[in-house]
């Protein structure tokens, strides 16, 4: 379906969306998305508005909970399968609301408890999750019914909390969060990652100072358990943890502990290094780690992740001149240096330079604290948005 929807096209989906039939309500979950995801952006949020005004949000709120009539399939309830299977559906469809519609999706969703309900949602589906990434270790493997439910609610959170209504929402579900990051630093099964987007989330609460400083917690620690994950093998994670750590360096009164104590910039450098090696008076202050893997040292591929570190160094930079001092004497220049020989990315090199320019200029008469420049949380990142997966599913009911 592809286009702004008519009237007669809307009022048969949100007919199928009521419908007591949980297979009927699935294929209506997946025309919500379908209508969503078309090329035409203008034509996808007049879609959202539309259905806002059917109260849609409603209805996929509710259809999480819905419960279903009793029987055995293969061994298990139907009740249980259909309400997992619509769960699934469901959450995609109100995935591709708040992807498209932003703030005005967001406050619909918000209104009906969506957060609250998802939250219920990760509780239950973990214990089966975490029993079988235990069972399995890293053995390849595609998801199960749980994983797929959890991924697909876990996506809805990274796309609401891009909102600043849905970031505080979030933060409020304090155990959720914390569940959340849980099963994110765990070990994450080979074949399914289902909590990756929970890096996505992490970058959108830190556009908040209540997120910023949640993370920069030293009493949990949780910059210091997401920080190894911008060597995962899996972008999404790569990305939304480098966004994190851009944005937590935004934190002027965290910068001494963060470059003296959390070692922030052997975090951010070491995937910013590659082959090269560096010239010996370089090496002087610098982290070995940067050079020592030799001609085996594989530099951050992904262009994205590149800019969100090189800009955690210049938000560093805008920080003070002792930052700036410290910065120097943990030799960052070199490794900007050598980065921008390699770096094919205009955008990325105009951001080194900027970061050379602060580097290398004269701070004498300086203020010891002056910053370089006037800070404002618009210059914090947000994530991508997260689209459903489409032509993917589990379902395996006749």
């Amino acid at each position: 379906m592809a286009g702004m929807l008519d009237v007669e096209e809307l009022a048969e989906i949100v007919s199928f969306l009521a419908n007591d039939r949980p297979d009927v309500k699935c294929e209506a979950c997946d025309a919500v998305s379908a209508a969503l995801g078309g090329d035409d952006a203008l034509a996808n949020r007049q879609n959202v508005a539309t259905m806002l005004e059917q109260s849609v949000p409603l209805l996929l709120s509710k259809m999480i909970s819905t419960p279903y009539p009793p029987g055995l399939i293969a061994g298990k309830s139907i009740n249980e399968v259909w309400k997992t299977r619509v769960q699934y559906h469901s959450l995609n469809a109100a995935s591709a609301m708040v992807g498209v519609g932003g703030e005005m999706a967001a406050e619909a969703f918000l209104s009906s408890g969506m957060i609250g309900r998802i939250g219920e949602i990760v509780m239950e589906h973990t214990p089966a999750i975490t029993q079988l990434r235990d069972m399995m270790n890293d053995e390849a493997r595609d998801a199960n019914e749980s994983e797929r439910v959890v991924d697909a609610g876990v996506a809805f959170l990274a796309n609401i909390s891009r909102t600043e209504a849905g970031s505080s929402a979030f933060l409020d579900k304090e155990s959720l969060m914390t569940k959340l990051i849980t099963e994110f630093v765990a070990t994450p099964p080979k074949g399914f990652d289902c909590f990756q987007h929970v890096a996505s989330i992490l970058m959108n609460i830190s556009q908040m100072e209540r997120g910023r400083k949640i993370i920069l917690n030293k009493t949990d620690a949780y910059l210091a358990k997401i920080s190894p994950f911008l060597l995962s093998g899996t972008t999404t994670r790569r990305y939304g943890v480098a966004g994190a750590i851009r944005n937590v360096c935004f934190e002027k009164d965290f910068s001494w502990w963060l470059l003296n104590e959390a070692k922030i910039v052997d975090t951010i450098c070491f995937p910013l290094c590659g082959p090269e090696g560096f010239d010996i008076d370089d090496k002087v202050g610098m982290n070995p780690e940067f050079w020592l893997s030799g001609i085996d040292k594989k530099r951050e591929v992904d262009v994205d992740i590149r800019m969100l570190l090189v800009e955690a160094i210049l938000l560093l930079c805008a920080c003070g001149r002792r930052a700036r001092e410290t910065l120097r004497e943990l030799q960052v220049y070199a490794v900007v240096k050598v980065l921008d020989l390699s770096e094919e990315s205009e955008e990325v090199s105009n951001k080194i330079d900027e970061v050379v320019q602060y580097l290398m200029r004269d701070e004498e008469g300086q203020e010891s604290n002056e910053p370089v420049r006037i800070l404002d949380e618009s210059e914090l990142t947000q994530s991508k948005v997260v689209k459903p997966k489409q032509g993917e599913s589990y379902d395996s009911i006749d």
